[in-house]
């Protein structure tokens, strides 16, 4: 439950005023800490490993859509759309966990 109400936070600081600029930039900090290749990457694997937290994925999808469209920049907002895809969000919705099938 932990995590969920960390992603609501994150996902309210979205929203306000310059608030969004600090989240990005402390996902870029975070990964250049931590050692991703690519921003977002920790969120996206603890979303894939928490299925069964249902609370935390609401929530982690609530962010993700917070996240890419509280921008105004068509291009940005499509640049952000991608750095999920990439990290494989469309795959795992489309076919769900594949151990489940």
């Amino acid at each position: 439950r932990t995590k969920a109400l960390v992603l609501e936070l994150l996902a309210a600081v979205c929203l306000v005023r310059g608030g969004h600029d600090i989240i990005l930039a402390a996902f870029d900090n975070f990964k250049e800490v931590c050692g991703e290749k690519n921003r977002f990457e920790k969120l996206m694997e603890y979303f894939r490993n928490e299925d069964t937290n249902i609370d935390f994925m609401v929530a982690c999808m609530q962010f993700i859509n917070i996240v890419v469209h509280s921008v105004e920049n068509m291009n940005f907002r499509v640049f952000l759309q991608y750095e999920f895809t990439h990290l494989g969000l469309d795959q795992y919705l489309e076919v769900g966990d594949p151990e489940e099938g």
